[in-house]
């Protein structure tokens, strides 16, 4: 069973600039309060990663969800949606 589900990803670009945001959703299964989540979050175009980042999450308690949100400030939207074939999340760590 995974401890952490994540779930509504999505892709926007900031208001003022052509910069990335990557929000979404993770919701702690386990029976276990996390005091801070890490997650990795990598863009794919083809199989060469484009983007790598880590969002932390803190205070998650056991059968809570949280939103996230990460602007990336290095890169630019247009650029990373026409190219992104695909996306992986995962849990880098607990705490």
């Amino acid at each position: 069973m995974e401890l952490l589900d994540y779930h509504n990803i999505s892709f926007a670009r900031t208001q003022s600039a052509n910069v990335l945001i990557i929000k979404g959703s993770v919701t702690n299964k386990s029976n276990k309060n996390f005091s801070a989540v890490a997650i990795r979050i990598i863009l794919f175009s083809k199989s060469v990663p484009i983007v790598n980042v880590v969002v932390v999450v803190n205070g998650l308690p056991s059968g809570r969800t949280k939103d996230f949100e990460k602007e990336v400030m290095d890169a630019d939207y247009d650029r990373i949606v026409n190219q992104m074939a695909r996306y992986e999340v995962c849990t880098e760590s607990v705490y």
